[in-house]
């Protein structure tokens, strides 16, 4: 595939010139645009496409301007001008710029567009078999460094080993100062968000930017990709923090221009000798899972990383207090719970993938607990496995969140419908067993819903609380006993469920509003 940039001030015509044809059925693919000569070349210069569509007339600098920049940086880019009937007049400057194809604006075809296009193909295709014998040195080269870049990067090879690889590469060794430094993609680019192919693309762009930009530095560099992150060992006898944040600095405003996304990095100490610099592999490793709970556009050294605070696990204890809130429907309890599980967490900052497995079980122990109130097609499992698969701590976080917010909505769901028949089964079984002890936990495992839920459930279908419901209904007949005197206070007492006479009798008072021996003395008269 051969890259095209599309160059105009009016979107509308980019949109056109793109969905005129199949770009990539004719072998080319669009990975940029521009809306000025000025901004294009900036892009021409990082991302290097083999052929330009670019308007003549444009702001801050036109489409002769940007020509003459990159004829001057490579003579072979190919140009097409894009063109309305009264730019003729920059035909004469065109011709200069070796510019032959035009395509005026107005009359844009699809058959014509074609026809350059296969042409521009078979220029670039001829200079393509030219450049064949160098680009097949570049690719050896490239292997080579990231074959070192390995070694490096292998505790189990010797620097001896390294050393006389290195030397047999012809790559000086111990001349220089080096570190490693690492650029992790993963929070920008997430495949929910963007195709594998363009996440391909688009990190290989950015490999290329990262080499220009620390060789326009006089630093060499060596880069090997892991997935979404780039590792790099950077040589240079002036390297220093100051000219490391220079080149991130413009890495970060360049993929944020041309490809909206942001990254985390962080680069080791920076050492006289290479074995210094490998001292530093556990570390680099470990600060490279440690970006996991950094912002996006952070950059760490070994001077502002905060020191890990331990090992989350959660517990029994955690998991019953997310069962009560979900019970209770309580969003602002969990979410407030959820926050500060996202604190404790950031404050420990413990191996990531340690942290995704106690939170992915802690998901499963929480629906174990509630599963039967799931539809079935509702899986904890897609949850455990987005939580695994999560690139930052934010993201794990509000899998949870969501995972939460599901399970108590279909939690209330499953257990609306039941809600009156449930208090009704409870009120039948409180009425029949009054006179023995009934405890919460009892008449909610009777019911089959937890203690939290049928406190909340009963408050909400009765107006009182269970307690209260309770102490009433044994009153009530506690009130009908007193009235045969036969019957002692003892009798009444042990009929009614109450363990203690004492206690009876103030809460008689608390309901009926008066002593027990004043309410039986007004039945006797």
């Amino acid at each position: 595939m051969y890259k095209i940039m599309i160059v105009d001030d009016e979107m509308l015509v980019r949109i056109g010139v793109k969905a005129l044809i199949n770009w990539q059925e004719l072998g080319f693919e669009i990975v940029v645009e521009a809306s000025n000569g000025q901004m294009a070349y900036e892009k021409y210069v990082a991302l290097k496409p083999d052929l330009v569509i670019t308007d003549i007339k444009m702001p801050k600098q036109d489409g002769i301007w940007l020509t003459k920049k990159i004829k001057e940086y490579n003579p072979n880019t190919e140009i097409i001008f894009l063109t309305c009937y009264d730019d003729f007049g920059y035909a004469k400057e065109a011709i200069k710029l070796r510019v032959s194809d035009y395509i005026l604006k107005a009359e844009m075809e699809e058959e014509e567009l074609r026809k350059i296009l296969l042409e521009k193909k078979r220029k670039l295709d001829l200079s393509s078999g030219q450049k064949s014998e160098l680009k097949n040195e570049n690719l050896l080269m490239k292997k080579q460094q990231e074959h070192l870049l390995g070694l490096l990067l292998s505790s189990n090879r010797s620097n001896e080993l390294v050393r006389e690889e290195f030397i047999k590469a012809q790559v000086e060794w111990n001349t220089r100062k080096y570190c490693f430094i690492q650029f992790d993609f993963r929070s920008s680019l997430k495949n929910d968000k963007n195709a594998d192919y363009q996440i391909a693309n688009i990190i290989s762009a950015c490999l290329e930017l990262i080499i220009n930009k620390f060789q326009d530095e006089d630093v060499e560099v060596f880069t090997k990709q892991f997935g979404k992150s780039i590792t790099c060992f950077l040589m240079a006898s002036n390297l220093n923090e100051i000219k490391i944040q220079k080149c991130i600095d413009y890495l970060t405003s360049s993929f944020k221009q041309y490809f909206n996304i942001s990254y985390k990095s962080v680069n080791s100490p920076i050492t006289s000798t290479i074995e210094e610099t490998r001292e530093y592999l556990n570390w680099i490793f470990a600060a490279s899972d440690y970006l996991f709970y950094v912002c996006e556009g952070e950059h760490l050294t070994k001077e502002t990383m905060k020191q890990s605070g331990g090992h989350f696990i959660y517990d029994a204890a955690m998991v019953k207090e997310y069962c009560q809130y979900i019970e209770e429907a309580d969003m602002d309890a969990i979410f407030n719970k959820i926050n500060d599980l996202e604190h404790l967490l950031d404050q420990q900052r413990s191996n990531s993938l340690e942290v995704k497995l106690e939170l992915s079980h802690m998901v499963n122990d929480i629906f174990k607990r509630f599963d039967s109130g799931f539809q079935e097609d509702k899986d904890v499992f897609a949850f455990q496995k987005r939580i695994i698969n999560s690139e930052d701590l934010m993201e794990a976080i509000e899998i949870i969140r969501d995972f939460l917010k599901n399970i108590i909505a279909e939690n209330s769901v499953g257990r609306a419908d039941n809600a009156e028949i449930l208090i009704k089964k409870a009120v039948l079984y409180i009425n029949d067993h009054c006179n023995k002890k009934i405890s919460l936990e009892d008449i909610s495992g009777y019911v089959g819903i937890s203690k939290y839920y049928f406190s909340v459930l009963f408050k909400k279908e009765k107006d009182i609380t269970f307690s209260s419901y309770l102490n009433s209904v044994r009153i009530d007949k506690a009130k009908q006993l007193l009235k045969n005197p036969q019957t002692t206070i003892n009798d009444v007492v042990d009929e009614v469920g109450f363990n203690d006479a004492q206690y009876f009798s103030k809460t008689f008072k608390k309901y009926v509003g008066m002593t027990v021996t004043e309410y039986r003395s007004k039945y006797e008269k």
